[in-house]
């Protein structure tokens, strides 16, 4: 697993207008982190990104339970864009 969490962290790293990729567990335990993205911050990252599933699933809410958020914080000219798939939590620091 951790040779396919590497190969995924440097596509991502050498795409364009890329500044960092972290990828973290449920638990909010770091798995990899490139570029700027600092292991320290993945379990912000996980607790983001649950959180936010969590304000979809709201009772009444049209949104199905499968359906993931992706979230988007900007600050200056850059933006940080974090997703939950499954177990796994990725967050891609963009300019």
């Amino acid at each position: 697993m951790e040779t396919g969490i590497n190969n995924i962290l440097n596509k991502l790293t050498d795409s364009e207008g890329v500044l960092g990729v972290l990828i973290a567990d449920e638990h909010g335990l770091c798995l990899g982190a490139r570029g700027i993205a600092k292991a320290s911050s993945a379990g912000f990252i996980a607790s983001i990104a649950a959180h936010a599933k969590e304000l979809t699933e709201l009772k009444g809410d049209a949104v199905s339970k499968d359906d993931t958020p992706t979230i988007s914080v900007e600050y200056g000219n850059n933006t940080i864009l974090i997703r939950s798939e499954g177990n796994h939590t990725l967050a891609i620091w963009k300019s």
